[in-house]
């Protein structure tokens, strides 16, 4: 009987931060030897410890028991050279630049081909890690996952003790079947995208959001047909994010959606440059792509800016406009439908399409996971777990974490202690600490 030869399995990629950061800071070395090394290459170089991590360093940036800091880079020191990103947003890569040297970064392969074209971060400390896959660095396994924020945004589970670092997220069904997602139920943390982490924080699916958008412009133009070019639709975003809005516009109304030269790149880079979807030729279409404040500011309350608007649509030849500003902080709807601000010929109507959890996304998601603890990321003084804000965001999540493993824990560690001032007991302590590992 034949048989048909198994494929070995995947050999784990292994990584050190310690030496992919020496071998960049001698490259940069060779090719710019007029560049100051930092501290920590020097220490590193003579096999001396680095610092501790400062007391004051923000726990919600730094996973327990490792020198891995997330998301923190304007908070770098010579402490450590291992650095997550868990997204291209500039309130997560703020700190970096063409100066960067401070330590490897390690992020998903479109979020370092952005760092290094956008940023112009030096790629000799950029370490591109793969989706979905198990990587050992500095002895812990990192898995990337999809986040379903901005295009290749991922959560950052870290084994050992075990934590899932969410950056910013979506929570969606399909992530209860994600396996790599699954292997962390029970995890010892998960640090929380905690930014509507509110009650009052209730949206609609993004579907239901992408309809109402779509919908709106065939209205429009249905009404508007015969008359030529007399309408200009104008979609505010991100650098980065919205672009499952855009692809959405020009699917379902069988359309072009213009941007500039600087967004196009921005969309090459994350794999949208050939999708037959985007245009460089204003006059190709109506719907044009706008930066994020043009329409009006969104924070603490939207205040449109309808004079700006009006500049835009007499420069692009139109005698309407109307504009989408889609965020969650527009959560606020009507009973026929969401919120619309006008001003003679101007309409702008605010979508809230949120790219973070809602708060009861936010509370299903700790109630799959049921980790231990919930470590907020976003919101006042989180960097302090013991801050009343901190505090207070963690009573959202009472009996959906694992309360009892976290009493068990403390009662193990308790008889530890107390077992370690007892000689007599010297051996019973090393079967308490075998099962905590």
């Amino acid at each position: 009987m034949s048989t048909t030869p198994q494929s070995p399995p995947p050999k784990t990629l292994t990584l050190t931060s310690s030496t992919l950061f020496l071998n960049a800071c001698n490259s940069l070395s060779d090719l710019s030897p007029q560049n100051p090394l930092p501290h920590s290459f020097n220490l590193l170089s003579r096999h001396s410890p680095l610092p501790p991590i400062p007391p004051n360093f923000p726990q919600s940036n730094l996973i327990p028991k490792t020198l891995f800091v997330v998301d923190a880079f304007r908070s770098s020191g010579d402490f450590s050279v291992s650095y997550l990103l868990s997204h291209f947003h500039a309130d997560h890569y703020a700190g970096l630049g063409p100066n960067w040297s401070r330590g490897m970064i390690f992020c998903s392969a479109i979020t370092a081909r952005l760092l290094v074209e956008s940023l112009k971060v030096s790629p000799l400390f950029v370490s591109p890690l793969p989706l979905n896959q198990t990587v050992q660095i500095d002895g812990c396994e990192v898995t990337l996952v999809d986040a379903n924020h901005c295009p290749r945004c991922r959560p950052v589970p870290v084994q050992g003790e075990r934590y899932v670092h969410s950056g910013d997220f979506r929570f969606c069904d399909s992530m209860k079947t994600d396996p790599a997602i699954v292997d962390f139920v029970g995890a010892d943390g998960v640090f929380l995208d905690t930014t509507y982490c509110n009650p009052k924080f209730v949206f609609p699916s993004q579907d239901e959001s992408m309809r109402y958008i779509v919908e709106t412009v065939e209205r429009i133009r249905d009404e508007k047909e015969g008359l030529g070019k007399s309408v200009l639709f104008l979609v505010a975003t991100y650098v980065v994010g919205k672009e499952r809005i855009l692809v959405e516009i020009a699917r379902q109304c069988n359309c072009l959606v213009y941007v500039d030269g600087r967004k196009m790149e921005i969309l090459r880079a994350l794999g949208f440059g050939d999708c037959g979807v985007f245009t460089e030729d204003a006059s190709a279409s109506n719907v044009h792509v706008i930066g994020w404040n043009l329409l009006g500011e969104t924070w603490p309350y939207f205040r449109p800016n309808f004079v700006k608007m009006k500049e835009i649509m007499a420069e692009r030849g139109y005698s309407k406009a109307v504009g989408f500003v889609p965020t969650g902080w527009m959560y606020e709807t009507k009973r026929d439908g969401f919120s619309v601000r006008t001003k003679d010929s101007c309409e702008i109507h605010l979508v809230p399409y949120s790219e973070h959890s809602s708060y009861d996304e936010l509370r299903e998601y700790v109630k799959f996971l049921r980790p231990k603890r919930v470590i907020p990321t976003v919101g006042l003084d989180v960097g302090k777990l013991d801050s009343k804000h901190a505090v207070a965001m963690q009573k959202h999540f009472s009996g959906l974490v694992d309360e009892m493993a976290i009493k068990h824990e403390f009662l193990m560690g308790f008889h530890q202690m107390t077992l370690e001032t007892d000689e007599k007991d010297g051996g019973l302590v090393l079967m308490l600490v075998q099962m905590r590992k």
